[in-house]
């Protein structure tokens, strides 16, 4: 009876253990694919934050190119106003310090919305190609990226801000007396009184005390045409120089996110990137409690190394 019972029990433990091969399969599989849905919830949130993002440069680029309109121009650049970046050094040096942060401003808003336009459609292609957590950390560290151009270009709005305030209400609107006077003595030819001069030209009043002011440079005088033409040309050349350089950048940062996509590069970067996320891992699991609460956010969560187990690739 025990011989004819032990055939019997080898097809059984085969049996039982095919299906734990196939229960294990099933586990494996099943959380691959949950940690697939995790890592498209994680790419959601990313691109929703990256349209934020977008939208807040494209409000920046409209505040900015106002500053660049001609309300806002036409006083700084008329020679006769009394608001004019002609008439002295630190008007020009506040002008020119504003049209440079304005450009860079408007720079910088261009690069995040262009990148921020290809990087939804280039992540979306990567994580139904090339792997789902792979598509989520390169998109995280564009996000960072493009979250450090904001803030260059927030600031530079806000200083511009803060200098077109400074232009229209914090530097005299007239030249002192003695340069005044000086520029007055300049124009005034033999049997013509400075009183002629003043009632011609009205940018040049007499003030109670005697002395004189200008509100900007006498166009009639040379040597004040040549300063304006001077300076107006070196800020058009300092603008154009900003706008072509930050171009040629974002170009460049374009090219370089677009490598970061294809699917061999991806993969090669995202083999080492959880690699450096492995060894933070570890060092983090050997810390004591307290201190690994402090460093456990730096790991990143789309380390699934962390989380046990490794994204699925196509092979």
């Amino acid at each position: 009876a025990e011989s004819l019972c032990l055939p019997a029990a080898a097809p059984t433990s085969r049996r039982g253990h095919m299906w734990a091969n196939v229960n294990a399969q099933s586990v494996h599989q099943q959380n691959a694919v949950s940690l697939m849905q995790v890592d498209m919830l994680q790419l959601g949130v990313l691109q929703t934050q990256m349209d934020n993002l977008s939208v807040q440069a494209t409000l920046i680029i409209g505040f900015a190119l106002s500053m660049w309109a001609g309300e806002t121009l036409m006083p700084l650049l008329e020679d006769d106003s009394q608001l004019c970046i002609w008439k002295s050094w630190y008007h020009l040096f506040f002008a020119s310090v504003f049209f440079i942060f304005v450009a860079v401003c408007i720079s910088c808003c261009l690069i995040i919305v262009s990148i921020v336009s290809y990087i939804k459609q280039a992540a979306q292609e990567a994580a139904l190609i090339v792997s789902t957590g792979a598509a989520v950390a390169v998109t995280r560290q564009h996000l960072n990226t493009l979250n450090y151009y904001f803030v260059v270009a927030y600031a530079s709005f806000t200083l511009s801000a803060v200098l077109l305030i400074i232009l229209y209400v914090g530097l005299p609107s007239r030249l002192p007396a003695d340069t005044a006077e000086h520029r007055l003595s300049e124009l005034s030819g033999e049997g013509e009184s400075q009183e002629g001069w003043g009632s011609e030209l009205e940018s040049i009043v007499e003030l109670f005390d005697g002395t004189f002011s200008i509100t900007c440079l006498d166009p009639r005088n040379p040597r004040d045409n040549a300063v304006r033409d001077s300076w107006g040309a070196g800020i058009a050349a300092a603008n154009t120089l900003v706008i072509l350089s930050m171009s040629a950048w974002g170009y460049r940062k374009f090219l370089f996110v677009r490598q970061s996509y294809k699917p061999l590069q991806l993969l090669s970067w995202f083999v080492t990137y959880q690699t450096e996320q492995k060894q933070k891992h570890d060092a983090v699991a050997s810390l004591p409690g307290n201190r690994r609460s402090r460093i456990d956010s730096e790991v990143d969560s789309t380390d699934t190394s962390a989380r046990g187990g490794l994204p699925t690739s196509p092979k």
